[in-house]
This record gives C-alpha cells, structure tokens and sequence, in this order.
C-alpha cells in the first residue's frame, strides 16, 4: 500500500530523529491547512493521537504541529448581530449552563472528595488475560506477583540475595480487595465507573472529572443540543467530502468535480528575482469554509483536549495542556463565539468560555501528584505546561476574572501537601508574568503569599516562589518598597542553606542580583555588614549550573560597579578572597559568556 505524503509527514512527526526534522515536519502539516482547509477536522484528530504519544518529543512536535495548524486558519471573529435580530437559540439563560462557573465552583471540595492524578491508573501492572477468570485463583495471584515484581524492577532482587517477598502480598493483588473498573463505563468522564470494591465501605477519592460533572456542571443546556445538531450536520457535510471520486461525481454540479467549484481567491505568490512578471496563484479561501459553521470551528478538538486534562496517565494530561497553550496563543480570542449573538452576547460567550478552561486547570494544579527528577531536580512537567496554558488563557480574560482566578490560586498556597502549592504558585508566577497592566492591583494581594512561600519547608515551593517574582522585580521595588528589605533579607539568608544539589539555587540567586540592581535595595543591604553577606557568594561561583554561575558573578559585579566611598568599608576585608575566588573562576570556566562577565568584575 503506497503511502501519502501527508502520511510521511505524521511518520516524521513521531519518528523523526532530530526536533529539527520533526518541527519540519509540523510546519508542512501547517502548510496542509492552508491550501485545503476542509481538512481541518481531519488534521487535528490526527494531531490529537500523537498529542497523547509516550514519548516526550513526539508530544512536543505535535504541540508544534498544533501551533502551525491554528496560525493558518482565520482567526475566529464572526460579526455580531443587531439585537432585534439575534438568533432566539441562544438565550441568555442557556449561555451558562454548561460551563463551569467561578459562582459555582468549590476548590476545597474537590481538593477534599477529589481523587489524585497521578503517573497513571496502574492498568500496566494489570495481568493482561481476558480469560483471565479460567484460571486457578492461586495460578492468577502467582502470574499477577511475577508480572508486577518484573514491572518494578525487582526480578533482581533474588541475584543480589534480597528476599522481596514481603514487600507486597496476596491482598494487594487480589480482585476482591481492589478496584478494577473495566467495560466502557470505567472510560466514561462522567461516569461513576469506580465504587468502593470491600465491604468495609472505607470512603473512595471521586475522580476528578466525576466531580465537576456532578457538582459543577447542570444537565443539558438548549445550546449544547442545538450545537449537537450543528456538529451532526458538519460531520455529514464531512462525511459526503471523503466519498470515493465517483460517487461524489454524481451529488456535484453538472458532473463537475467538487473542487471545481469550491471557492478560490487570487494571491501573489513568491515573485522569480529574474523576470518582471507579477505571478498570482489560485488557492482555496478559508472564509467561506468558516461560514458553514455557526460555532468556533475549534471548539470540538478544546472539547477533548479539557477532558484529557484529567486522563489518569501524566502523558496524556501533558498533551493536552500543550495543545491547549498553542490554540490559546493564536486563537484564543475566538473561543466560544457564537454566531448570530449580539456583540454583549459574544464577549459573555467568549469569557464563560475561558472561565471553564480556567477552572478545569486549575483542579489539574490541585489534584495533579505527578513530579520527575531530571539531574538533580524535580520537574512537574503537567502542572509547568498547564500553567503556562494558563497564563495563556488569563491574557484574555477580563479583570474580574483574573481577580477571581488568582483567589482560587491563593487557597491552593495554604494546603499541606507540596504539589499543591506548587501548582498555585506556578499559576501566580505565571499570572504576574502576563498581565503586567493589573500588577499595581495583583502584586499586594500575592505577595505576603510568595514571601512566605520563601521560607517554605520544600525546596521546590521556595524555588518557584522565588521565580515568581523576578518577572516583576521593577514593579515590587516601586509598589512596595517597605516590603523589599525583609525580601533580600531572606535572599541573603537562603544563600546559608544552598548547595549544588537545591533546586532554588538557581531562582533565589537570580532574584538576589536582580533585586540589587537597584539602589535603594542596596541601599538596605549596606545596614546589614556586607563583610559578612558578600562571602555567602563564594561557593556559586562553581557551581555546576552555569546560569548560576553566571547570577553570583552579576551580584558582585552589580555591588562593585554602584559602589561608592562606603564601599571601602566591607571590600578591603574581602578583597583578597574575592580576587582568589574570581582568578579561579577564570582558569576553570569553560563559558565564553561567563568568561567576558569575569572580565568586568
């Protein structure tokens, strides 16, 4: 069987062996769009497969493939309708009723009834045999242990002489004593597809997507069913598109192929440097493909990609908030837009939508568990894609919105478990990051949260809290000068506790050098002896991150270069460590652009 070219391009996208070759790749897929967009629905569900791949980079280069997608498609901006001549489907009282609510969304009781996401349902460690109720329970129970010590690794155990008997036993394995669901049910989100399997009646976490469906979410809205009527009649019109060339031959006009009159537009193309020619080229116009629908055309693939946040395995949570990032980024402003609804309609819709985009990231920060370590740190690569996704989405919301989101943020901050308040925390950081213009509003509010996130227990909170701030590092200075001193205070204190093995040395370094650049806060620091807090620096000069490197070499060289008379005071007590340290920076250092900052200090 020949394969197409668009096949090789979706075989490059997960197979490919550089991310050069395989962002290649996704940008042709782009190119696809452009010239026959009637293929948009087909493209995205394709896309959608390789956005829940195992592997990383195939995720990433759908994520790509994504973004190249949306970019070529209009941007979603139907024109409103006068009042009087608004559609009657679209009712005010309907707008709402299938979005999820700030007014009716409880995080405390999701975060209390709500069942953790973690690296996946376990259905791996399961003995795959669907005759599996044959077989001798006994026989079962021995297939199951030696299925799952093999999963864990710990087969090896017996070379090495260590008995791993006892680190699991029967009850953990048996059918009786755990939860297994199974059938289309157990698929279902909205279904309550796991019940308590014991009779002990012991209280089970409800998933996450059961909650929100059953607390949340009322029944079926006239909107969602006019829109399924919608959907039904596209997927028909598609349907009829992907008939055999014969069998559409007979349905066209006259006998004419469809693309014979399927509406075209006239365009320059790329111009030879040779000729003096104009050249224009056919190719197909989107408009009027856009036409066809009365909703936003990418609100079904959002549809999925918003359930697949609350996918049991971390892979497919992580996809799907990379998808949902590019779509954001480049189209977002369409989102829930409807047409024949009034410009007050519209704005409603569009922010009723973002609102249940919002809020379902935000139970991903609350119940996502899942972290990985990478060198010496730990990466929670669902709830950093989902943040970023969410700072995204707050881009377009209103005020209210923004002020209503960052509260939920700042209950997260208060919870006992680490995840949790990682997961805020990296909302607000990303949240200050994108909406500089409500800072002097949303900058007092988050900030006795963030300072007391940098004292915390865990060294990833204190990391991401100190991230938090250095985006608006000139904006806390001006707005909150007093706050300031008790900030570089715990900096410089932190710097007794770090070593190469923390996760925050890099953010708390970063946020020290940038906070000294300015006067006044130098200004503080001279009340604390200087002789005394420049040599906590010393020991990150080698440190083996080269970013960090880099921030301990800007905080001296911010010290020396605004020193004044009163400089003399601390630095001939340190002067001489220091030029020993910085003359072994010099001959060990391996960074060119470490190497020129050494050479200004």
């Amino acid at each position: 069987m020949a394969v197409s070219r668009l096949d090789r391009l979706f075989i490059l996208l997960d197979t490919g062996t550089t991310p050069v070759t395989r962002k290649a790749a996704a940008i042709q897929l782009g190119d696809v769009v452009k010239l026959h967009p009637h293929e948009l629905n087909n493209l995205l569900s394709k896309v959608l497969t390789y956005l829940r791949s195992p592997n990383w980079d195939t995720r990433i280069a759908a994520g790509q493939a994504v973004e190249a997608i949306v970019k070529n498609i209009p941007e979603w901006n139907p024109s409103p309708k006068p009042k009087e001549e608004s559609c009657a489907d679209f009712s005010p009282e309907d707008s709402s009723s299938d979005r999820l609510s700030f007014y009716r969304f409880d995080i405390s009781r999701l975060l209390k009834h709500g069942a953790s996401l973690l690296g996946s349902a376990g259905a791996e460690f399961e003995v795959q045999d669907d005759k599996s109720g044959e077989v001798d329970p006994k026989e079962r129970l021995a297939r199951q242990r030696k299925l799952l010590q093999r999963k864990l690794g710990l087969d090896m155990g017996a070379a090495i002489g260590m008995d791993t008997m006892e680190l699991f036993n029967d009850e953990d394995l048996d059918t009786q004593y755990t939860c297994t669901p199974s059938g289309p049910k157990a698929q279902g989100q909205g279904e309550r597809g796991s019940e308590p399997c014991s009779s002990s009646g012991n209280h089970v976490p409800m998933q996450a997507a059961e909650i929100i469906d059953s607390e949340f979410r009322p029944g079926m809205s006239n909107r969602q069913k006019n829109k399924a009527k919608r959907m039904a009649k596209l997927v028909a019109k598609q349907r009829s598109r992907d008939m055999d060339p014969n069998e559409r031959s007979n349905d066209s006009f006259e006998g004419e192929p469809e693309e014979k009159h399927r509406k075209t537009s006239n365009v320059v193309i790329e111009q030879p440097a040779t000729e003096h020619k104009v050249l224009i080229d056919n190719v197909p116009d989107n408009s009027s493909l856009l036409d066809e629908t009365q909703e936003w055309p990418l609100e079904s693939f959002c549809d999925e990609l918003c359930n697949d946040l609350f996918n049991p395995s971390w892979e497919i949570r992580h996809g799907a908030g990379t998808g949902l990032r590019e779509i954001l980024k480049s189209q977002g402003a369409g989102g829930g837009k409807l047409v024949g609804s009034t410009a007050e309609q519209m704005a409603r819709h569009h922010q009723e939508w973002l609102e249940d985009v919002v809020i379902r990231l935000l139970c991903v920060f609350a119940l996502d568990r899942f972290g990985d370590f990478v060198s010496d740190e730990v990466v929670a690569p669902v709830r950093e894609t989902c943040a970023q996704t969410l700072g995204v989405a707050l881009r377009h919301m209103t005020d209210s919105g923004v002020a209503m989101t960052v509260d939920i943020l700042l209950k997260l901050l208060t919870e006992d478990q680490w995840e949790v308040r990682h997961g805020g925390l990296l909302g607000i950081k990303y949240g200050l990051a994108v909406r500089q213009d409500l800072i002097s509003a949303l900058l007092p509010r988050v900030l006795p949260a963030i300072t007391q996130g940098l004292q915390d227990l865990d060294d990833d909170v204190r990391a991401v809290a100190a991230a938090a701030l250095i985006p608006v590092v000139d904006g806390l200075v001006q707005l909150l000068p007093n706050k300031v001193p008790f900030i570089v205070n715990s900096l410089w204190d932190a710097l007794l506790e770090l070593d190469d093995l923390t996760a925050s040395t890099n953010s708390i370094m970063t946020l020290l050098s940038s906070l000294l650049a300015y006067p006044q806060v130098r200004q503080c620091s001279m009340q604390q002896s200087l002789t005394v807090l420049v040599p906590r620096v010393w020991p990150f000069l080698r440190h083996t991150i080269s970013s960090v490197r880099r921030a301990a070499l800007e905080t001296l060289f911010t010290l020396l270069s605004k020193a004044d008379q009163s400089c003399a005071l601390w630095l001939n007590q340190v002067l001489q460590d220091m030029l020993r340290h910085i003359f072994q920076s010099c001959i060990l250092e391996s960074n060119q652009e470490i190497l020129d900052l050494i050479q200004k200090v």
